[in-house]
């Protein structure tokens, strides 16, 4: 019998205040902190995943935050360095910054050693159609990125491979590599990037995105974008296969002064292979926080087991949400919000309701940060 834990972290968002705090004196940047509380989690497991919210270049003059991010390739280093195996890029900023930085996000990686993998974005059809397959203790498990929204962006039409997206249109394409991938590899991991911002339940499009990927043949579905977290439940595809689909894994850093936008998940997988035959016998969300300080000198992201009050009385996100809406958010307030979203009673108390509510916050947050109003960055 042969036993691996897949771990997965949500979205890497690098905001302003973020760069900020991570630049050093000689211009470059350092985000190795984001990491260090979490090192653990993520260096006992067989396999770790993030998603790269932000697209990387090369350019420093091109490093830019909300609403059209570039991020500095440092960013890579530190994932790197703290052992991630898998990076996932197709997002909505995808791109934020047009083929070039795509080019910049895969050049950056190809220079870097085999020991991790990147998917979601590619340079030529070749790579786009080959399927990414990390093999630990001789189980195989493939690794799909699929994008919903783009924000507007158009994909270049002398590229239409470089950002793999989930459309209409592409649902033949991405049967195909579903079907593909299932005969590579043990476990078929979808990360779709999908959903409503903000919202604490999945809207119908990705109930039934859920439905599609497990009845062409994913065995377990994690999900990002909606920088909140959101519940887990199980499929039970045509098949009659059980998969779990873990809607939202929300940030896993940002300086989003948002409601339960500090609030993330890390995604906890087991996955056993007996006699030929793959179980998941695990699908479980490990909650975490972002930190900061009274000057976002620093940001990092802690396991919410090992957070405290005192940390809380310190975080100056903490103290915006509290100036700007009167939310008292301590160890309480967090532990709660956890356990009403795993079991679907956060709606209740959210002060978004639909997706008519998130397009109204997201219009006053971009004329906001257009116009140098905006908190975020």
């Amino acid at each position: 019998m042969s036993r691996i834990v897949l771990r997965a972290v949500g979205d890497n968002l690098l905001h302003k205040q973020v760069y900020r705090s991570a630049k050093k004196e000689d211009g470059s940047y350092c985000f190795d902190g984001l990491f260090e509380h979490v090192l653990p989690l993520i260096r006992e497991a067989d396999i770790s995943v993030i998603n790269q919210e932000t697209i990387y270049v090369n350019n420093r003059d091109r490093i830019s935050a909300f609403p059209f991010f570039g991020s500095p390739t440092e960013a890579g280093d530190a994932i790197k360095k703290a052992g991630f195996s898998a990076v996932t890029h197709a997002s909505n900023h995808a791109l934020d910054k047009g083929f070039s930085a795509i080019k910049d996000t895969v050049d950056f990686w190809e220079k870097s050693d085999d020991s991790i993998v990147f998917a979601g974005v590619h340079t030529d059809k070749k790579d786009a159609d080959r399927i990414r397959v990390i093999d630990r203790n001789g189980i195989r498990v493939a690794i799909l990125n699929y994008t919903g929204p783009l924000n507007y962006h158009i994909i270049p039409p002398l590229h239409p491979y470089c950002v793999d997206v989930m459309k209409p249109w592409s649902k033949g394409r991405i049967t195909r590599q579903i079907r593909q991938a299932g005969e590579m590899a043990d476990v078929v991991a979808v990360f779709p990037h999908w959903g409503c911002e903000y919202l604490y339940e999945p809207i119908p499009a990705q109930k039934e995105w859920a439905r599609f990927f497990a009845d062409a043949g994913a065995d377990i579905i994690i999900g990002t974008h909606p920088h909140v977290l959101q519940y887990r439940e199980t499929i039970v595809s045509a098949d009659g296969r059980e998969v779990p689909c873990l809607y939202s894994l929300g940030n896993f850093v940002s300086c989003q002064i948002n409601q339960g936008t500090m609030l993330g998940g890390m995604a906890d997988v087991s996955v056993v292979k007996e006699n030929g035959k793959i179980t998941v016998e695990k699908a479980d969300i490990i909650p975490l926080v972002t930190h900061t300080d009274e000057n976002y000198s620093f940001f990092t992201t802690y396991p919410l087991s090992e957070y405290n009050d005192e940390l809380a009385s310190k975080n100056k996100i903490f103290a915006m949400m509290k100036k700007n809406n009167g939310w008292d958010v301590n160890m309480e307030y967090l532990t709660k919000l956890f356990e009403d979203i795993m079991e679907k009673r956060a709606m209740e108390t959210s002060i978004y309701k639909s997706p008519k509510d998130i397009r109204k916050h997201n219009r006053r947050a971009v004329i906001n940060a257009i116009t140098g109003r905006n908190s975020k960055g």
